[in-house]
């Protein structure tokens, strides 16, 4: 299965047919890609991993009409509700979703993994990593840091290394974090202080 389907499938599996934000939609893919083994190149960014192939191929399937994306601004200065200045709703059009339903028919198992992996994040909803994007960019800023060491580390090594990338996290995200990889991650072996 390439990004193209990938994209559409994870945009048909969430709620209601879309994903609200670019962040989120990135770090869905990010963990669907460290997961899966899928091959998607991503690279340090300001909000964690970051795929320019990603935001490529979403731009591609926007311009194709398989999908929408809508723009809603939030009121200057009120960052209790985000970080970021407005989010980016991405969903599937009447195409999108024909194309989810062939691309099921062709990549059933693949999906099922894919569908499988979406599901254990959703269902970790309840750390409050799997639905917010900030929480599930730190989540992924940490993995990427655990994986660039690739070795257990305490969560202040993790927190040192995330300001040597200019990455503010606070004690009780990493923790959060944390949690939230070891759920998912399988992997995760995080040193005690």
């Amino acid at each position: 299965m390439n990004l193209d389907e990938l994209l559409i499938v994870t945009l048909n599996h969430s709620d209601k047919g879309m994903v609200a934000g670019r962040t989120l939609l990135q770090k869905t893919l990010y963990f669907l890609n460290e997961t899966l083994g899928s091959g998607i190149e991503f690279t340090p960014h300001y909000y964690g991993p970051y795929s320019a192939e990603v935001a490529d191929t979403i731009a591609s399937l926007k311009a194709s009409g398989i999908v929408k994306e809508t723009v809603e601004n939030f009121p200057s200065f009120n960052f209790g509700v985000t970080f970021e200045p407005r989010r980016y709703i991405y969903q599937l059009t009447d195409v999108g979703r024909k194309m989810a339903n062939s691309i099921r028919e062709r990549h059933l198992q693949e999906i099922e993994n894919v569908e499988k992996v979406l599901e254990r994040m959703k269902g970790l909803g309840a750390t409050g990593a799997a639905n917010d994007y900030k929480n599930l960019s730190i989540a992924a800023k940490m993995w990427h840091i655990l994986k660039i060491k690739g070795e257990p580390m305490t969560a202040e090594e993790i927190l040192d290394q995330a300001k040597a990338l200019d990455w503010e996290i606070e004690q009780y995200e990493a923790e959060a974090a944390i949690r939230f990889l070891q759920d998912i991650m399988d992997l995760v072996e995080v040193k005690e202080s």
